[in-house]
């Protein structure tokens, strides 16, 4: 796929759940590959400036859900946020990836790369955080045992209409910064917005 302007995406991981380097690493591959399967590359970086001209979105791992999202009965693993101080973020629960993954006996890297991808495709999305899920595929709301067995081989991805709407948004940041040949930056910082009290969330 070639695009006559590179379509890129900067991720800045706020590990705060600590994940091993041995799980986080091929998660970060597997992100990668589901984002260039769109025709969208994705950079990673723990540090670096922000710039204004970028669109931001933090990236926080945390162990376990919060507030509201506790009393749910489905198995959320993970929640998109867009603060009314314009801050996206998106959290991913590793406690839940883990368990979820540990019952469908597939790879945590796995489903820790499909929960970042499909939080991270709620705030690329238009109006993601709000209307972002679909009846089938990565941005499922809930996954069921035949998704964990796609994600788990490399298939649950992105439908085509997505795929097409995702570089739709970035394209307009993509050709703005093109004269200094940055990449659009989808920004972590140490400083994360409160946890989510509602979620766009995969579940079991």
């Amino acid at each position: 796929m070639v695009h006559a302007i590179a379509l890129a995406v900067v991720l800045h991981v706020v590990n705060v759940a600590g994940v091993a380097p041995s799980t986080l690493a091929p998660a970060r591959s597997e992100v990668a590959r589901l984002y260039r399967e769109i025709g969208v590359d994705v950079e990673w970086s723990h540090a670096g400036p922000r710039r204004g001209d970028q669109p931001t979105i933090l990236v926080v791992l945390l162990d376990r859900e919060t507030g509201a999202l506790q009393q749910r009965s489905d198995t959320v693993m993970g929640a998109a946020v867009r603060t009314a101080g314009g801050t996206n973020a998106a959290y991913v629960f590793v406690g839940r990836v883990e368990s979820e993954a540990a019952q469908f006996g597939v790879p945590v890297e796995r489903i820790l790369a499909c929960a970042i991808a499909h939080e991270v495709g709620h705030l690329l999305l238009p109006d993601g955080v709000r209307t972002g899920h679909s009846p089938d595929g990565l941005m499922r709301a809930c996954w069921r045992r035949a998704d964990f067995r796609r994600a788990d081989n490399s298939l649950l991805r992105f439908s085509p209409a997505e795929a097409a709407l995702i570089r739709a948004a970035i394209g307009p940041a993509a050709a703005a910064a093109a004269t200094s040949h940055s990449p659009v930056t989808v920004d972590t910082s140490e400083s994360c917005p409160p946890p989510p009290r509602a979620s766009a969330a995969s579940c079991r």
